[in-house]
């Protein structure tokens, strides 16, 4: 089994490698840009031990080498990342608006130095909810839930996967608890019948062959 998974982990990291120009898995701990994030992220007090972060082309891992005891674990989050990079690269830099929206308008508060009206824009720097984030979240924890599901014929709990977007590590992103837990939940028995999205096919694929 533990052979099998890091053969299986191998090919993940080969498609990355061969279908993301530029993919890295590189570590926070020598990243000056993820070390200057973790100021900002502020409210996410794991960012830099216990959170992913992709930022296109590459992928952050708290340290190298990066979970060799775990692959199951590594698998299911590489796999959620790669979701992340194949949207990115599908919609460029709309996919980085999308994610930040709507509080990276607050940086049009700037401009009220001529006009005052625009200092209104700084208010988006409060945690309103973000559906571009909460999107492209659902879509790479959807990811976790089947590459789990795949290779242990288990299920995530979804509540464990709820609290991620209603807590501060996303920045509350999406705070409708009621309505994540059905939207998973149907999304647990589309994984279970075999019914996928295109993303989750071709991860499917790679662990499955």
């Amino acid at each position: 089994m533990a052979n099998s998974l890091k053969q299986k982990r191998e090919k993940l990291e080969n498609f990355m490698t061969q279908n993301i120009k530029g993919f890295e898995i590189r570590s926070k701990e020598d990243s000056f840009l993820m070390k200057f994030l973790s100021y900002i992220i502020f409210f996410n007090k794991g960012f830099m031990t216990r959170f992913v972060t992709t930022f296109y082309p590459h992928v952050y891992v708290p340290k190298l080498p990066w979970n060799e005891d775990n692959n199951l674990g590594a698998i299911a989050t590489l796999a959620h990342e790669w979701v992340h990079l194949y949207d990115r690269q599908r919609l460029g830099w709309f996919f980085n608006f999308l994610y930040l929206f709507p509080q990276c308008l607050f940086v049009l508060g700037l401009l009220g130095i001529w006009n005052p009206w625009f200092y209104f824009f700084f208010l988006f720097i409060l945690p309103f909810p973000s559906p571009g984030r909460a999107w492209a979240e659902f879509r790479g924890y959807r990811m976790t839930i089947a590459a789990y599901y795949w290779m242990t014929g288990m299920r995530i709990d979804v509540k464990s996967v709820v609290d991620h977007f209603v807590n501060s590590n996303y920045y509350f992103m999406w705070p409708f608890r009621g309505w994540l837990m059905r939207k998973f939940q149907k999304e647990c028995v589309k994984i279970q019948n075999d019914v996928l999205t295109a993303e989750l096919t071709i991860v499917k694929n790679i662990l499955r062959n």
